[in-house]
């Protein structure tokens, strides 16, 4: 008989490993989104701009305002297991940063047609590295502020079979989105900006804290919600949750976090199930923060670094499943307080004549005729900021102090001398001399990092003059008592941003909280 062939053992080639390694990690565009903006948030970016084209699958571009790369670090970090954030077995046990296994970059840029331009603080000029399925085809200097930008353009260019397997444009946008969402919850000390094919689909500021960015996104939770924050057998657990009556028909809005790092766990997905004790297909909407100490918790499991392994799973079941019960247990998360002020809600006769107290420097309760409004002074300054801006006719001018300069095409300096702006030369690297009269120099430099020069311009130039308003906690009475004489003649219901101005609640609900 004749005998079989033999495949013999051999070993794969570099780059067929690489684009193995590289499905390993990257699933689709929102992963790209996943592992670059923890890339931007390990480098220390309090700023940061996610722009994706046709659901991500013609581009995802990542930009911050972190401590940037040299040249040399930037072509070391696109090799496999190339990493700034361990060095050691040891650190493994003890990681406090979203990356550390140096594979992220390296594969997404094994799969795509990618741009890489980062500065460091040092630097005169940027780096800037082209790159095609894991080759640099170019390296060159280009101006930019410090930081970097990741650009990933045709993703699975050059893997056909998982390039078809995508999904809609449509699916994959809700996947980036969703993937976005779960950053902006955990990072309210960051500003992120979202865009969608050219235009801006979120825009999220930094918020005093992580509840007010969940109440942002999560708008079911203002339908009655619970926070706390609580410190158990070693653990603290911090959270925002709905109450009972309010729930979904899936778990989208469920999160949680540990030590920052978002995770998909059954184990606590059990403990907030069995707590709530929801009839079946109902499902709370929580925001759960749990921080351990890191050598209690493995989050070495799988390259997605979305699966963790509690050294203690026990106890951090049991100390989650208590913190729940005590706190869904308090009566007054019940009474459904949460009530935005519309137009038709209010009267002038409601206004500055009533009586109204100053708290903590940040916000005005009025009494109203039936009930007591609620108003966020700092909001509300934003607002009156914005629309003051947009009202005027013409912009002065006054001239600039410090060194700025930026990089603009022909079209892009003629569009901004229209608003106020002049500069010194034409195109390309220009001189700014002159700025719009209410804007501030720190102001401006912000502006050209993070704003794109569009038919919305005048919108985004008086949406960067909300900078200027009043900080939350230090208005006194007299610039309050102006603010509110501007609400109640305007009756803005959101800052320029989308929060929320102002509630109210009333004294129906009062009467019900007290059981009267």
């Amino acid at each position: 008989m004749e005998r079989c062939s033999v495949l013999r053992i051999k070993r794969l080639p570099e780059s067929l490993v690489r684009k193995i390694a590289a499905g390993e990690v990257i699933h689709n565009p929102s992963f790209v989104l996943k592992e670059l903006v923890e890339n931007s948030l390990d480098a220390q970016a309090d700023r940061i701009v996610v722009e994706i084209e046709n659901g991500g699958k013609n581009m995802v571009r990542v930009s911050d305002n972190g401590i940037g790369m040299t040249r040399e670090e930037a072509l070391l970090a696109i090799e496999p297991y190339t990493t700034s954030k361990i060095e050691s077995e040891e650190d493994l046990h003890r990681i406090r940063t979203y990356g550390f296994r140096g594979e992220a970059l390296a594969s997404i840029v094994q799969v795509s047609r990618a741009k890489i331009v980062t500065k460091t603080e040092k630097d005169a000029l940027a780096t800037q590295l082209m790159i095609a399925g894991g080759k640099v085809e170019e390296i060159s200097e280009t101006h930019r502020d410090t930081g970097t930008t990741v650009e990933v353009r045709d993703l699975f260019f050059n893997l056909p079979v998982r390039r078809k397997s995508l999904k809609s444009s449509a699916i994959e946008l809700r996947m980036c989105r969703e993937m976005f969402e779960r950053f902006v919850l955990v990072r309210n000390d960051v500003d992120f900006v979202f865009t969608s094919d050219g235009k801006i689909v979120h825009s999220f500021p930094r918020t005093q804290n992580i509840f007010e960015r969940a109440l942002l996104i999560l708008e079911d939770l203002r339908k009655g919600y619970i926070t706390f924050e609580e410190e158990l057998s070693g653990l603290r657990i911090k959270g925002i949750v709905s109450s009972r009556e309010v729930t979904r028909s899936s778990r989208t809005g469920e999160y949680f976090y540990v030590n920052g790092r978002f995770v998909v766990s059954e184990e606590l997905h059990e403990v907030l199930m069995k707590v709530y004790d929801l009839p079946k297909r109902s499902y709370p909407v929580a925001v759960l923060f749990i921080e351990v100490n890191p050598e209690e918790l493995d989050v070495n499991i799988h390259p997605s670094k979305i699966v963790v392994k509690f050294l203690n799973e026990e106890k951090v079941k049991k100390s989650l499943e208590e913190t729940l019960k005590r706190n869904l247990a308090r009566k007054w998360y019940r009474s459904v307080a949460y009530e935005e002020i519309s137009s038709r809600a209010l009267s002038v006769a409601e206004a500055p004549s009533h009586r109204w107290f100053l708290v903590k420097g940040k916000y005005a309760v009025v009494e109203v005729e039936d009930g007591l409004l609620f108003v966020d002074l700092h909001a509300l300054h934003e607002r009156t900021i914005y629309e003051e801006i947009l009202s005027k006719k013409s912009w002065g001018k006054r001239r600039v102090k410090r060194n700025i300069t930026v990089v603009l095409s022909r079209e892009e300096k003629q569009k901004l001398e229209e608003y106020g702006f002049s500069f010194q030369g034409e195109e390309g690297a220009l001189k700014v001399i002159e700025i719009p009269e209410f804007l501030t120099e720190d102001v401006v430099e912000e502006f050209f990092r993070d704003f794109p020069v569009d038919e919305k311009l005048k919108e985004r130039i008086a949406l960067a003059a909300c900078k200027l308003a009043t900080k939350s906690g230090e208005f006194d009475e007299e610039i309050a008592s102006k603010l509110l004489d501007v609400f109640f003649k305007k009756r803005f219901e959101r800052c320029p941003h989308g929060r929320p101005i102002s509630f109210k609640i009333s004294y129906e609900d009062m009467d019900r909280f007290f059981e009267r």
